[in-house]
This record gives C-alpha cells, structure tokens and sequence, in this order.
C-alpha cells in the first residue's frame, strides 16, 4: 500500500472521529423528543393529496387554507408527488394535507405570506406534526413566517424545505422559510450524484442535496410519472426525516439534523475506501464542512434558545 494512500486513510479516519466526538460531545438543551406511542406524521404544506394515489390509511386529515369549501383534494399535482416520494421509504408515516395552494381557472393561487405561516403553527398546534414538508417559497425574509419557523424548532418539529429551482435566471437569491437556520434547506442534485442540478439553488444556506432529477411520483389518478425539482429532493429528506425519529425514539431534534449529514459521510467513508476517486475524495470533504457549519447552527439556535428561556423566567 503507497504511502499516498495510507495518509489518506489516516485523515479520513481521523477526520471521522473529530466528527463523532463533536456531534456527541457538543452539549446541546434537548428540544424536543419524538415519542414510541404514535406514528411520525408528517405536514405536506403543497396542494393536498389524491385519494388515488395517497392511501387514505396514511392521511390524518387537514384543511384547505386557500379555499376552505374545496377540501383537501389535490387540484394540482404537485402534493400528491411529495406525498407519495415520502411514503416510498417512510410507508408507515401519517400526512398531513394542509393546502396553501389550489388550481383554479388556469393557475396557481396560493396564500399570503402571514397565513402561510399560520399553517406552519398549525402544524404543530392543531395537527401535532413531528415533520413539516414545505415546498414554496418567498425571495425574501418575513418576519411572520421566520417566527413560525422558529416556533415550530422550539417544539422540537423538525422543518423541511425546498432551496428553489431559479439557479439559472436567479443564482444569488436566497429562498425562504429554507434559509433560515432553523430548516434543513434542500438542494437537488444529479441522479448520480456526483453534481448539483443545473436548476438547483445552492450555497452556504443550503443544507443537504439530494437527487431531484428524473424521481419517480403518483400522479393525481394514481399512475406513475417521473419528475425533477427541489421539492422532489425535500421530498426525499423528510422520508429520511421520519425514518430516522421511526428508529430512534425520544431523539432530539438536534440529533436528527446530525444524523442526516454523519450518516453522508459515513457513506462516503465507505466508498472511498473501495474506490479512491478524487472527485469523492472532494465530496466527502464537502459533506464534512457542511457538518460544521449545521453544529454551528445548532449552538446559535441553542443560545436563542437559552436568551428566550431566560426572558421568559425575568416575566
């Protein structure tokens, strides 16, 4: 074995454990557990579910927020096609169908801004939610939905978004609720992986990628079709989400953000250690700075949190 490749393995290795130590040593206050006497249940927040598609032993109800004599019926599509991306590898999961768009005369009418982020609450107040999948967007930051994210952490939910498809006309925007700190904000990447999507949005906000190309969804009556976008990567995130708090009862919400990228690099451990590919190599390191930046997103939002407790004991 060349000494080039021994280094290699040593730093790899050593860079694996530096990872462990950090993810269980960074002392973090608990926020929020999943319990073992219920099923995970998912909010899909999109244009709700087909019946014949969604089996209606995974749907837990909902509501129409655009138009609340239309139901929860997908008019669209594009919920259904989330939905059954989670259900694929999370079938046990409950969803959730809370509509905060319709399709109507030929278009897409969605909600504002403040009732979007009153479905987010209502996610976790009315609907008891452990995920929220959220598929839309604003290109700019809102006070009332930036609070309904953190509201949401707070009660130990974990959030999940979509980073956007505008990379090619809109490469510098930032999408939100997915780039708050307080969201995995996903990005799509190839269906081999090896790149970003050409329509993917990406940066340091981004969290994690995953394939968003070519996915295979139901369609409204129920058929197959296949499908490419960031919704359909945040898609495939949250069933990883539910999986995850499935196997592992009364884990944090922190612990499910660094289970996601630990068990990436465990991965690319694995293969490079078969392979020894450069572009791999350079991927894993990639995936291992994201890590350090998702820690030091969770010490912030554990100093917020700390400020807010000690706020509310001054009252």
């Amino acid at each position: 074995m060349g000494i080039h490749r021994v280094k290699l393995y040593l730093t790899l290795i050593t860079a694996l454990l530096i990872t462990c130590i950090t993810a269980s040593c960074a002392g973090r206050q608990d926020s929020g557990t999943v319990t073992d006497d219920k099923k995970i249940r998912a909010a899909v927040i999109d244009t709700g579910f087909s019946e014949k598609a969604i089996p209606s032993g995974n749907i837990a109800g909902g509501k129409n927020y655009v138009e609340g004599s239309m139901g929860t019926d997908d008019t669209y599509g594009h919920g259904t096609a989330v939905a059954s991306i989670i259900l694929e590898n999370a079938p046990d999961t409950e969803l959730v169908a809370l509509v905060s768009s319709v399709y109507e005369h030929g278009r897409l009418k969605q909600v504002d801004a403040d009732t979007f982020a009153g479905i987010i609450i209502d996610a976790v107040d009315v609907y008891g939610c452990d995920v929220i999948n959220i598929s839309a967007g604003f290109a700019a930051d809102v006070e009332s939905v930036r609070l309904a994210v953190e509201y949401a952490a707070q009660k130990g939910v974990v959030v999940v978004a979509s980073a956007g498809n505008d990379y090619v006309e809109n490469p510098d925007v930032k999408y939100y609720p997915a780039a708050y700190d307080d969201v995995i904000a996903v990005g799509s990447m190839n269906e081999s992986r090896t790149a970003i999507s050409d329509f993917s949005q990406r940066g340091e906000w981004v969290d994690v990628y995953e394939c968003g190309e070519n996915i295979t969804v139901r369609t409204l009556s129920g058929d197959s079709r296949e499908v490419s976008g960031t919704s359909y990567a945040a898609a495939g995130v949250t069933s990883k989400v539910c999986r995850i708090l499935e196997e592992n009862s009364g884990l944090t919400v922190d612990k499910v953000l660094e289970i996601i990228d630990f068990r990436e690099i465990s991965e690319k451990v694995f293969i490079i250690g078969l392979l020894y590919k450069e572009v791999i190599v350079w991927d894993f390191l990639i995936t291992l700075e994201r890590l350090y930046r998702m820690q030091d997103r969770l010490l912030r939002r554990r100093a917020r949190t700390l400020l807010i407790q000690r706020s509310s004991i001054r009252q």
